[in-house]
């Protein structure tokens, strides 16, 4: 094993770990936070950090079942595990966009996100997804192509970089200033998530140190108005 593959072994297993404490981190909040809008926030700051748990198991799983299974247990565990990852990331932003959204005082719609973009983006992820997870037997022309999986790839991607640029531009306009902290680190915990997926080996150290600064601190920015935690 090189040098550059322990460093990315490293760097995965303490991701893993940093991902699982902001899960522990934001339940235990949630439990202590007084409003339900912070509490609810404080949950999905949960799923988004299992998003990553779950993209680093199925990425495991595909070493076992192939990136396309040809078993129906491999159709089932896949579909499984990916699906989770790509559906506890949209609604971890879709859900915050939401709420950004209802703290503009003038109500203002940036991309659309109300006028349809929010239910153009989950048809396409649920499309998407259902596409990808059929049988590769099914229709072996389509599921052993390349340009199909780069397809696919692309569409998630488009539909996620939309859906934070609406809450980057959304971010501009809370007037709430620990709601407007939060918003930040959560698109700066999206935009370094992307990096983290798109770095190549071990580049992805950057970006995975900022990835659980950036959770840390959305979290950190939560705890107002808080009961007293159990000791």
């Amino acid at each position: 094993m090189s040098p550059s593959d322990i460093l990315v072994l490293v760097i995965t297993a303490v991701l893993l770990v940093s991902a699982i404490i902001i899960v522990y981190l934001a339940i235990r909040l949630r439990g202590a936070l007084v409003d339900r809008p912070y509490r609810g926030r404080a949950l999905w700051t949960a799923i988004g950090a299992m998003s990553v748990v779950a993209f680093i198991s199925a990425g495991y799983i595909d070493t076992i079942y192939g990136q396309v299974p040809t078993t129906v247990e491999g159709v089932l565990v896949e579909a499984a595990a990916w699906g989770f990852v790509f559906l506890a990331l949209i609604g971890w932003i879709a859900s915050n966009i939401d709420v950004a959204l209802s703290a503009d005082f003038f109500n203002r719609d940036p991309l659309r996100w109300k006028k349809g973009g929010k239910m153009v983006t989950i048809i396409v992820i649920l499309t998407a997804y259902v596409s990808a997870s059929l049988p590769s037997w099914w229709f072996p022309w389509i599921s052993n192509s390349p340009f199909s999986q780069t397809l696919f790839e692309t569409v998630f991607t488009l539909v996620i970089v939309y859906s934070t640029l609406v809450l980057a531009v959304t971010y501009f306009r809370i007037q709430d200033r620990r709601m407007k902290s939060y918003t930040k680190w959560v698109v700066l915990s999206i935009t370094f998530l992307f990096f983290i997926i798109a770095a190549p080996g071990d580049l992805i150290v950057l970006p995975a140190v900022a990835w659980i600064y950036s959770m840390y601190r959305s979290v950190g920015s939560l705890a107002i108005r808080t009961r007293t935690l159990p000791t």
